[in-house]
């Protein structure tokens, strides 16, 4: 009898010392494996994975938690998320869900509230979504946001007035709102901005001759082409055609590397990209060391790094949520408060965003707006400058 005793003990003293098993939540990840950025999908996921691990190595493990990335091919296709979104909600149970960009947008935001999942993403926002009281949420402001800084930086160089080109895709509800933020943008500010006509064209154009002979007639200062990669291309091919040389601004998803890939770098000079992480080549970047430290699949850039930051804040809004209401406890309501009622900084962000602070009126960055860009100059892309760039306020449009 005392020896089963003893056994008791000494098996209650072993369980009481083992160190206690971390709790597991899940965060849900649309993924495009099979449409239209399936290219480009494995550096997106590699900035996801990169960054979950070494959060769940060096500082999950202190809090005891861990966090399990569970990734669905979505295709970018809306039909797809709505298909599989309740089956994420009722199995998975997520806590965030970390989403891709449009399709997530039109499918999921209307659920979310209900659902009690707050999904964030890794793209630019539009004025289409730009609602109160919303679960979606994007590490950016939108693409307008991100133009209007590097335009208001362009407009204080000259000096004067600054003569804006735009050329985009009538048919694209996005695309056209990218616009609409940009007259907006004139409107608020018409001592700094002089927004020209639009020149609308098809997302993959066979020559855009036409349109830039217009906006050169037009003395525009700089073309705004936010859309597609092959307008991208088209408008080098004609600047090149005509003998003009006009800056023209980009995104992220039809920006410089991509467009490199059908155009000559030189056909670019002094292109740029406007966004609102950290340029992926900057001299010094902690996210980027993290990154290179724990990949194991892709390489890095402008997917992975923006992935990258996507996640980083994601799970930086977790430990808030744990600090709050302890590690066993958190829910998708749990994250979506501490998103709200904490300011993100560069620092904590690792460099990869500037300080971010989120409030219900906007689901993007609110208070001080900040983005960057990368320029094509000799030949090379590089990042503009090495610091952010200060955005002009906006009210929604």
């Amino acid at each position: 009898m005392k020896l089963r005793t003893k056994l008791i003990a000494a098996a209650a003293w072993l369980v009481a010392s083992l160190p206690a098993q971390a709790t597991e939540y899940v965060m849900s990840v649309s993924a495009d494996f099979s449409g239209p950025f399936a290219n480009v999908m494995p550096n997106a996921m590699s900035g996801l994975k990169s960054i979950t691990d070494w959060w769940n190595e060096e500082v999950g493990k202190r809090l005891g938690v861990s966090v399990k990335l569970s990734i669905h091919d979505m295709r970018y296709d809306a039909a797809v998320i709505a298909r599989t979104w309740p089956a994420i909600l009722r199995s998975e149970k997520p806590i965030m869900h970390l989403g891709f960009g449009s399709p997530d947008l039109t499918t999921l935001m209307r659920r979310l509230p209900n659902d009690k999942v707050p999904m964030l993403i890794g793209t630019a926002m539009v004025g289409l979504v730009w609602s109160e009281n919303g679960w979606h949420y994007s590490i950016r402001p939108t693409y307008s946001h991100e133009f209007a800084g590097l335009l208001a930086r362009m407009q204080q160089e000259k000096g004067r007035t600054l003569r804006i080109a735009s050329i985009s895709t009538q048919n694209q509800a996005g695309f056209v709102d990218q616009v609409n933020g940009l007259r907006h943008l004139a409107k608020t500010y018409p001592d700094r901005f002089e927004m020209l006509e639009t020149q609308w064209a098809d997302t993959a154009p066979v020559s855009l001759s036409s349109s830039v002979r217009a906006i050169v007639g037009q003395n525009a200062d700089v073309i705004i082409v936010g859309g597609t990669t092959a307008q991208v291309q088209a408008t080098a091919s004609a600047l090149k055609e005509l003998g003009a040389r006009i800056p023209v601004i980009t995104s992220t998803h039809n920006g410089l590397t991509e467009a490199a890939k059908g155009t000559a770098l030189v056909d670019m000079d002094g292109f740029y990209s406007a966004f609102s992480f950290a340029a992926p080549g900057q001299e010094s970047l902690p996210l980027r060391d993290v990154y290179n430290r724990y990949r194991k699949e892709g390489n890095w850039g402008m997917i992975s790094a923006q992935s990258a930051a996507q996640a980083l804040l994601a799970l930086r809004v977790l430990e808030r949520a744990v600090a709050k209401v302890g590690r066993d406890n958190v829910t998708g309501e749990a994250m979506r408060q501490a998103l709200l009622d904490n300011v993100f900084t560069e620092q904590e962000l690792l460099g990869a965003l500037p300080t971010l602070d989120f409030d219900e009126s906007a689901p993007f960055p609110v208070g001080r707006i900040r983005a960057t860009a990368e320029v094509v100059r000799g030949g090379q892309i590089v990042p503009l400058g090495t610091g952010w760039i200060d955005v002009p306020a906006l009210t929604k449009w």
